[in-house]
């Protein structure tokens, strides 16, 4: 295990700011994690000490993910709590869209992903669309807003969604597939116009890895904290559990 200390840091780089609050260090945290896995260990994340803002303990967890850095010091049982949870792969899956401001979160109605916002527009015109981000209006057909929209969404995969696509390419990979295409297909509506979107994403070894990653804390999670079974299992269902605990093993 290899944890950064940002206080001890800036102590050593006798570093200071006009507030005299720490400085952010990314990099620092970008290194350590480097590091860990230069040496096949794992990084954690020093204290967050502002214990009451747990909205900025989970930006901080989540931006620390996505340098690869796994844990986080946790100062009081509200945030072992929070710490325990961040990592895992959310109950159901969601559609993001990129409205040119920001990320939204798409209403899902049964199979078709309704986007409620007011930034985004979508009208028919002659024989092709019109789709108005902002002040800035595309004249599109349909293949074009197929292609535009497939550009402004993304897609967060539930624990169900991740497992089964780690099964289905550990199924491949036992047969002498190394790697295989998965499509990632969605209906969009906005201001009542279907739209169809889809893509294929590329599965190897390496991508395999790296879905273990949030696999592996739920692994931990569950073998380490027998007193949240139940809840996990409320969260993702006796089935899902009883898979992604077998999945990579």
């Amino acid at each position: 295990m290899l944890v950064d200390g940002e206080v001890d840091y800036t102590k050593d780089m006798r570093a200071i700011t006009p507030t005299g609050n720490l400085p952010a260090w990314p990099e620092l945290r970008h290194n350590t994690s480097r590091g860990a896995s230069a040496a096949g260990l794992i990084s954690v994340d020093g204290p967050y000490d502002d214990i009451r803002d747990v909205e900025g303990y989970r930006e901080r967890m989540t931006a620390n993910q996505a340098k690869g850095m796994l844990g986080i010091w946790s100062l009081t049982p509200g945030q072992v709590v929070e710490a325990n949870k961040s990592g895992l792969p959310p109950e159901s899956g969601r559609w993001l869209l990129d409205d040119g401001s920001q990320q939204v979160t798409l209403e899902s109605d049964g199979d078709t992903e309704v986007y409620t916002g007011d930034r985004l527009s979508l009208s028919e015109s002659g024989d092709g669309y019109t789709l108005t981000v902002g002040s800035d209006d595309r004249h599109l057909d349909e293949e074009e807003l197929s292609e535009a929209l497939l550009d402004m969404v993304e897609y967060v995969p539930s624990m169900d969604d991740i497992v089964d696509s780690m099964e289905q390419f550990e199924e491949a990979r036992d047969a002498g597939t190394g790697a295989i295409a998965m499509e990632r297909a969605a209906t969009i509506e906005i201001d009542g116009i279907s739209v169809d979107v889809a893509n294929d994403r590329m599965w190897d070894e390496a991508t395999y890895q790296a879905s273990m990653t949030p696999v592996s804390l739920f692994q931990d999670v569950y073998e380490h904290r027998p007193d949240q079974h139940d809840e996990l299992e409320e969260l993702y269902s006796p089935d899902v559990v009883a898979r992604a605990t077998d999945v990579g093993n």
